[in-house]
């Protein structure tokens, strides 16, 4: 009877080494930004490194990632997957990187800190305060500031993509922890040659402007237009920039943060029109994600926020 063998099949075995591991944080800052150019500026590479980076992390897993040319960027069903899957490393490695810096008694890692838009000169949120805070000891730390909806910051909380968000959260989202911080009060405002720029305050009525074409942010679910009944909207807006040039057109009536609005109107370019239920308030709210829990990086950031905001109980909550 013939003795049985053990046969040894050589076989390639693929290695996360440094240079896969930059290429990977390459592939995914290029799938974040929709192509090269994009990625360049978060990067700090030029589009030759960039295309060699790709080519090179093709090269290492055998199949094609992406398709880029005259027709755009686009990922294969195999990019798609690679790229979740680098994710879900590069994560667990900046997750390491930051307990290995308590360890040191060093803050290190990735911050990634998201707030909603137009609050940079917003004096009762000065989140400025709070990042030279943070950077004024010693720390190893990358930082990512990001603006989005609310809805872009919950999902980037939810997915890690973003540690600490500052923003009114009108869904709340189960895992995550929201801490009240403040109250934003937004007014209805109308343009310089908007019909209602020099109309008599006694006259403007709920009524009267719900005649008007307005411009709403579809991410607040009609919140602000609770005192209005049948409002004539016509257009939407993502941000608030965007519904500062509508309100500014004079085609149209839209609310904004009071903070927000001064300007132009200091400037006489735009106008408040005041009436019953015409101020709405915004509850802003800290968020963080409870599980996995957040780094230190992230925590000590949250208590710089929360000292910054005179918010003692949250900072104490923290340790």
């Amino acid at each position: 009877m013939g003795s049985c063998r053990n046969l040894y099949v050589p076989e390639t075995v693929m290695r996360i080494s440094d240079y896969m591991v930059r290429n990977l944080r390459t592939f995914c800052a290029v799938v974040e930004h929709g192509g090269f150019g994009g990625a360049q500026a978060v990067l700090g590479a030029g589009q030759s490194v960039i295309s060699t980076h790709l080519k090179d992390l093709e090269l290492a897993l055998g199949f094609t990632l992406c398709q880029r040319g005259r027709g755009g960027f686009s990922l294969t069903p195999k990019g798609e997957a690679v790229y979740h899957e680098a994710k879900r490393m590069l994560g667990s490695l900046e997750t390491c990187e930051a307990n290995l810096g308590v360890l040191r008694k060093i803050l290190t890692g990735h911050l990634r800190v998201g707030i909603v838009d137009s609050e940079a000169d917003n004096p009762d949120l000065p989140v400025h305060r709070a990042v030279r805070r943070f950077f004024a000891r010693e720390q190893q730390v990358r930082l990512s500031l990001e603006v989005g909806t609310p809805e872009a910051l919950g999902k980037g909380l939810q997915n890690g993509d973003i540690h600490v968000a500052i923003g009114p959260f009108p869904n709340r989202q189960a895992n995550i922890d929201y801490a009240p911080v403040y109250v934003e009060e937004h007014a209805l405002y109308c343009g310089r040659s908007h019909p209602l720029f020099d109309a008599d305050p006694a006259l403007i009525t709920p009524a009267l402007i719900a005649r008007h074409p307005m411009t709403v942010r579809p991410y607040l679910h009609r919140a602000e237009l609770a005192a209005l009944q049948d409002p004539l909207i016509t257009a939407s807006v993502s941000n608030m920039e965007a519904q500062a040039v509508l309100i500014r057109s004079g085609c149209f009536l839209g609310f904004l943060p009071v903070h927000f609005a001064s300007k132009w109107v200091e400037r006489g370019e735009m106008r408040t029109l005041d009436g019953p239920g015409l101020v709405w308030r915004s509850q802003f709210y800290i968020a963080l994600r409870v599980q996995p829990e957040p780094t230190e990086v992230a925590r000590q950031f949250t208590r710089d926020l929360a000292a910054t905001l005179a918010l003692p109980e949250m900072g104490e909550r923290l340790g």
